[in-house]
């Protein structure tokens, strides 16, 4: 990054002619962002426009315990904690199985339950080899109750054995940005593992899909029959506004929980892995989701320079940038004194509190990309777009 600039007289000569960086809070609808497999591959890679994470440390979370808080419509990493650290997740893995099943069976689909239920080890929903259930009271048993029976008689249903089911999911994950495949449909396994930062990008997937997002959200569901369906998932009961999703234990994983919240038509999720207790993994996701809502906004950069050339004002601007900023926090772009109309490429650094936190490309306001633009740089008055460089705007927004 290169040092700040000091020619303060300078900007104050441009400033008719200079539009000067704004930065304006919005409302993010977390269940209308981008896809997921896009989202996906942004999150794993790191790639997002932001400042870095706050330490969830700093909020109290344990050193055993790896976490991540993302803003669902950005995927952008808000708090994070060893969150690309793999580690077993338990029953949080059947979000997998549960995208795995929707795509492959539409709603109303019935399945005859297998032999295969008998004697699974762990929570059980209770199936009976013979019975006929519909693919939602499946789910239902899956998502709400943690069943590994059920996940055992959808995978089987759909694939006819688990192993082949698995590299369905493993598919599943592949799409979504991740290389794994698991060891077992329930999250049962001790090699059934992924990092915090890919269990949000799977649980967002997973608000995704209205099928799955519906379920999660239910505290006690109600089936056709009348038989009530308890959602073992307490968080549910713990914070305003939330939506699911899923937790897990094992001996090897831990306390795990996905969990998510909307408030104001903005959604977060937080994952918790390695906890010791089911109180201490809903306390952590609460504080994580807490800090997110009322700490950080959602924010647009909205910051344009307007630069005098023969053919007339040419106006730069970036592509639409919207970054989740910590409470009192500016972000301005560093516009460098090299910037021409017709530069190639043409990104500029975008500075959090003097902090780079990455780049953004600069498009022509009239809709080209600098680089599709006539050639205006060659017929600029040098006297003139010396005078309009722009090296003092970063000095007048810090």
């Amino acid at each position: 990054m290169r040092p700040p600039h000091h020619t303060p007289g300078l900007v104050r000569a441009c400033a008719s002619l200079l539009t000067l960086a704004l930065v304006v809070p919005v409302a993010l609808v977390g269940t209308v962002g981008p896809p997921a497999p896009a989202l996906a591959q942004s999150v794993a890679a790191s790639e997002i426009l932001a400042p870095p994470p706050l330490d969830a440390s700093t909020l109290g979370v344990p050193p055993s315990v790896s976490a991540v808080l993302v803003e669902v419509a950005t995927g952008q990493a808000i708090v994070a904690r060893d969150a690309d650290l793999r580690r077993p997740i338990a029953s949080t893995l059947k979000l997998v199985t549960a995208l795995a099943v929707v795509a492959a069976l539409p709603p109303g689909s019935l399945i005859a339950v297998g032999e295969e239920v008998r004697g699974v080890e762990g929570s059980a929903y209770g199936l009976r080899p013979g019975e006929v259930r519909s693919v939602e009271d499946l789910l239902a048993g899956l998502l709400l109750r943690s069943g590994n029976d059920a996940a055992l008689a959808l995978a089987i249903a759909i694939d006819g054995s688990e192993d082949a089911f698995l590299d369905r999911m493993a598919g599943v994950l592949a799409d979504l940005g991740i290389a794994a495949r698991p060891e077992t449909s329930s999250g049962l396994g001790d090699a059934d593992a992924l990092s915090a930062t890919e269990v949000a990008v799977v649980a967002i997937a997973a608000l995704a899909e209205p099928r799955i997002r519906d379920l999660v959200a239910i505290p006690v569901l109600t089936l056709a029959d009348g038989t009530p369906v308890e959602n073992r998932n307490l968080f549910l009961r713990d914070v305003d506004g939330a939506t699911g999703l899923k937790t897990g234990f094992t001996s090897a994983a831990g306390y795990t929980l996905a969990a998510s919240a909307v408030r104001d038509g903005r959604e977060l999720v937080a994952v918790v892995l390695g906890a010791v207790d089911d109180r201490t993994r809903r306390d952590i996701a609460g504080r994580l989701l807490e800090h997110g809502f009322t700490m950080t906004t959602p924010t647009a950069l909205v910051d344009s320079i307007t630069l005098r050339t023969a053919a007339g004002p040419v106006r730069l601007a970036p592509v639409d940038t919207v970054m989740t900023l910590p409470a009192g926090s500016a972000a301005v772009l560093d516009w460098p004194t090299t910037l021409r109309p017709d530069a190639s490429p043409a990104s500029v650094d975008v500075l959090v509190d003097g902090a780079s936190a990455g780049s953004v490309e600069v498009v022509r306001q009239d809709g080209r990309r600098a680089s599709e633009a006539p050639s205006l740089g060659r017929a600029l008055v040098d006297g003139v777009y010396a005078a309009l460089r722009p090296s003092g705007l970063s000095d007048a927004l810090r």
